[in-house]
């Protein structure tokens, strides 16, 4: 079994819990070790129980921690989880030259390869997953027609102009962001995160959301369709090569045609139910956290195997 050391902060109390629920897939297919605290890795090694065959660091959700160095030093194969591309973009790099980073985990592609040109070689794409034990069918009623989730700012122009079109009507449901930080559990359920956001989710007929100004194929795109309600987004190349197919897993819309093609979908429900079930089954047979960790880790005895 692959020896797998793991250097994360806990992540279990944040908004996005996915590292944490990979924490949990990858000890069940990996000997895996977890460490959290910053230092040397020289140090870190000799009081651990086995020598890790790989070792893989996340530092960048919230600040810059936990910071471990001397990784180039140990010789052990290394990869760097990277999530927010455009966020401590020098501190992220200075990090990678330092410690020879020789592969990068990017959940995004197109802005990776836009912000880290030099660096295309080291880089491997870990898409977002969700956890199908949280985003899921709930079978509750579909009570509400119209609903969005989330921030409105200017990374969000098409969400602004959905939320001033439907500003009188009845039917349209806006609830913002919670912000990133760590939460309770009593927290959690008042501000809609994790279950409580994937079941108001699940009520809805149809979901907006969008890509934001950086073109990335956010979180949304993956929770909505698990939760089988129907998602009007725009479309985009990185989300289409991620197997997504417009108007099959999600109906595929624009600032010109989204009230249109939402009329449609919630006066005919044979169509809209369609989508749903396509977009619900793609979701649970690709984009699982128990998909994505298979994935790491046979990427990663691959990497083991060839040096």
């Amino acid at each position: 079994m692959l020896n797998l050391l793991f250097i994360t902060k806990d992540t279990s109390n944040l908004i996005v819990k996915n590292y944490s629920y990979l924490e949990q897939e990858l000890g069940k297919i990996s000997n895996l070790m977890i460490w959290r605290h910053p230092g040397n890795l020289k140090e870190i090694l000799e009081r651990l129980p086995v020598k890790p065959d790989f070792i893989l660091v996340l530092n960048d959700l919230g600040g810059f921690n936990p910071m471990v160095n001397g990784i180039a030093e140990t010789k052990i194969p290394a990869g760097l989880f990277i999530n927010d591309v455009h966020r401590l973009v020098q501190e992220r790099e200075e990090y990678i030259k330092d410690n020879a980073i020789p592969y990068l985990f990017s959940v995004y592609r197109d802005k990776f390869h836009q912000n880290y040109p030099s660096y295309r070689d080291r880089f491997i794409w870990f898409p977002h997953f969700i956890n199908r034990d949280i985003y899921k069918d709930y079978g509750a009623v579909k009570e509400n027609e119209l609903l969005m989730l989330g921030a409105i700012n200017g990374y969000y122009p098409f969400r602004k102009i959905v939320k001033e079109y439907y500003k009188d009507d009845k039917r349209f449901i806006y609830k913002k962001h919670p912000g990133y930080r760590a939460f309770s559990k009593q927290e959690e359920s008042a501000l809609l995160i994790g279950e409580s956001y994937a079941k108001e989710i699940n009520k809805a007929k149809i979901f907006f959301t969008d890509s934001s100004i950086l073109n990335y194929p956010l979180l949304k795109y993956y929770e909505v369709p698990a939760c089988k309600t129907l998602l009007l987004a725009p479309t985009f190349p990185e989300l289409e090569d991620l197997g997504f197919i417009p108007d099959v897993h999600f109906a595929a819309v624009t600032e010109n045609d989204f009230a249109i093609r939402a009329k449609y979908f919630l006066e005919n429900e044979e169509p809209r139910n369609q989508i749903i079930d396509q977009g619900h089954n793609f979701i649970l047979n690709n984009h699982t956290v128990q998909v994505r960790a298979r994935q790491l880790v046979e990427k990663i005895k691959e990497i083991v195997s060839e040096k």
